[in-house]
């Protein structure tokens, strides 16, 4: 009995040296400047830029407004432009000089907030040709009015992208590099959204807004071999404004199950995931579904055989 008192004696004393040492190591002069170094060192190293291989097919959320880069093949596309679209993609490393395109999901303010920043942070980073801006009906005048706003930054300019072809049900081909392909399914009535597909060595990854239809969900995936998707949705029972704004949860799920996705990703949610206590929420909502829920920061990478999501909760 000695033996383990004097054991555990000795156990405590350490755990007191421990303690005061590290009191002593934060209170010590210059201890706060080192700490606060220490931290900017972290943060400016995580804002270089990180671009992904030519064979990677991966897509990051970079903001809670619609805000999701897509690179595939050695493109870059960035789809939706929504406030705070320039922070996240730079705070992340994926702001690029060599962005081939924004896609907006519709005109709607929370969808293209984020233009002009985007142009001005591209710009920083070494991009000195227009930033080709695709989509649905009103995208001219939007474009024209970002440019008017950055009429006093020189090398900062948006273009209206030209679209290639409208195969009908197969969507309207945006842009095709020979090896990766971009697809927009719907956005020809007016406030209409329009649904992304992104297409690379056989697989396929579709993204749909907040505001899209359960219709153009599936008519992305058709035809597909590997589709995976990122999805947004709302729910009435986590909040009452969430129905008007965004497609339901259920409608969401239900076209996921006949679209047959292989992984999906359901983020940017309404009520949004970083109110303490939504993530619980949504966890217990979809229960048993194919779905992972992931906020501003989660990835889902294609490259792989199968998909592999980063909830980065």
């Amino acid at each position: 009995m000695k033996v383990r008192r004097d054991i555990l004696l000795l156990g405590a004393v350490a755990v007191a040296a421990i303690v005061v040492g590290a009191v002593l190591l934060v209170m010590r002069p210059g201890a706060g400047i080192d700490s606060f170094i220490s931290e900017q060192k972290a943060r400016v190293e995580a804002s270089r830029p990180n671009p992904a291989h030519a064979e990677a097919f991966r897509a990051t959320v970079c903001s809670a407004g619609p805000c999701v880069l897509v690179e595939a093949g050695g493109l870059a596309i960035l789809v939706g432009a929504g406030e705070g679209a320039e922070d996240g993609l730079k705070s992340r490393g994926l702001m690029r000089a060599d962005l081939d395109a924004v896609v907006l999901p519709d005109m709607v303010l929370d969808s293209i907030a984020g233009l002009p920043g985007i142009a001005l942070r591209s710009r920083d980073v070494g991009r000195r040709e227009p930033l080709k801006v695709y989509g649905p009906q009103g995208i001219v005048p939007v474009v024209d009015g970002a440019n008017l706003m950055l009429a006093g930054e020189p090398s900062t300019r948006l273009s209206v992208g030209v679209e290639k072809e409208d195969q009908g049900l197969a969507g309207v081909v945006l842009l095709d590099s020979g090896v990766v392909t971009v697809r927009a399914f719907g956005g020809r009535g007016p406030g209409e959204q329009r649904v992304y597909r992104v297409d690379f060595e056989g697989k396929s990854l579709v993204i749909a807004g907040c505001r899209s239809r359960p219709d153009q969900i599936v008519s992305a995936a058709r035809g597909t071999q590997s589709p995976a998707a990122i999805l947004s949705a709302g729910s009435d029972r986590l909040s009452a404004a969430s129905e008007s704004e965004c497609l339901p949860l259920a409608d969401v799920l239900e076209a996921a199950k006949q679209a047959r996705f292989d992984a999906i990703l359901l983020s940017a949610l309404r009520p949004s995931t970083a109110i303490p206590g939504a993530m619980d929420a949504w966890l217990a909502l979809i229960r048993g579904e194919k779905a992972v829920i992931g906020g501003v920061g989660a990835s889902i990478d294609l490259s792989p055989a199968k998909p592999v999501i980063n909830a980065d909760r």
